[in-house]
């Protein structure tokens, strides 16, 4: 990141407009701008996280704007001046935050230990349910539930397994899933496309619409 730090401004310089942030922001970087952002992004960050963190608010909010700050820096291209340059920062600080906080709730997680228990399956069940589902419409649906969950655990790899079970039956975010399985986030796409890939082939072989259940997984 240091390696932006090439320019450099007359001391207290201030940035009163979004034109002043952009030119500052944009490579070569005004070493002194994003000093004065970061501090914004850090002042505005407190009041806005500090109910939802328990312990360590300095450093969690020092860490979330230092991430945030590299996001507007590669992003500043993208900013179409549509609200002060501060707010969308900022806007795109408290996003990283709260995305950092909710992935910490799965830090005690190993998706290798999560298996399919009841219910994790009534709520598979109920996420692809129809609307206004008959009696006899929802044994059907449990019973490819059940047909389904089959498949999954005869023609899926153990890698592929792990990810469907994650997002798709226990619901955990993908951010979760990619740091889990220590990836990417496409090739985490990729993994689960060849697993449903396998998923409709073997519904196909049986007999049964596949679009029917993929189009809702």
């Amino acid at each position: 990141m240091f390696n932006w730090f090439k320019k450099h401004r007359k001391k207290n310089a201030s940035y009163d407009t979004n034109e002043e942030w952009i030119q500052a922001l944009k490579p070569p970087v005004d070493e002194q701008a994003v000093e004065q952002l970061r501090a914004q992004l850090i002042r505005g960050l407190k009041p806005a996280l500090y109910k939802y963190v328990d312990r360590e608010l300095d450093q969690f909010v020092e860490d979330v704007a230092q991430d945030a700050l590299l996001k507007v820096l590669d992003n500043i291209d993208s900013f179409r001046g549509n609200s002060k340059l501060l707010t969308w920062a900022m806007k795109i600080a408290v996003r990283e935050g709260l995305t950092e906080l909710r992935l910490k709730r799965y830090d005690d997680i190993s998706i290798e230990d999560l298996k399919p228990d009841d219910e994790s399956r009534e709520v598979f069940s109920l996420s692809i349910a129809s609307d206004g589902t008959s009696p006899d419409r929802a044994v059907h649906e449990s019973q490819l539930v059940e047909k389904v969950l089959h498949i999954i655990n005869e023609e899926l790899t153990d890698k592929q397994k792990q990810a469907i079970n994650a997002l798709m039956i226990q619901g955990l975010p993908m951010p979760a899933v990619v740091k889990q399985l220590d990836t990417n986030r496409n090739a985490l796409y990729k993994l689960v496309y060849d697993a449903r890939k396998k998923i409709k082939n073997r519904l196909d072989v049986e007999g049964i619409d596949p679009n029917e259940m993929l189009n809702k997984l």
